[in-house]
């Protein structure tokens, strides 16, 4: 179909955002503890170049370079807002 045309390739590399899902469970299990209709399922990914629902799209190299350099024992935080709110 031509939806799953559009994202071929967009999680080759991907990464959970840790947001309304169930600690330690792959991220998709669509266990919501905060109910669905707060959303979840939140990624950094590939860009597919178009929208996406909530998660944040980066070029291919720079998705792969990301995970090189995130250590998950170092316990990574993404932060995402507006730079208003980010600078509270």
């Amino acid at each position: 179909d031509v939806y799953k045309r559009q994202l071929a390739g967009s999680f080759d590399y991907v990464v959970a955002i840790n947001y309304n899902r169930k600690a330690g469970t792959s991220p998709l299990d669509w266990t919501r503890p905060m109910g669905a209709d707060r959303g979840g399922g939140i990624w950094l990914h590939v860009d597919h170049g178009g929208p996406t629902h909530g998660c944040v799209s980066v070029a291919q190299d720079r998705m792969a370079e990301l995970l090189r350099t995130l250590d998950p024992a170092r316990k990574p935080v993404v932060v995402m807002g507006d730079a208003a709110s980010l600078k509270r």
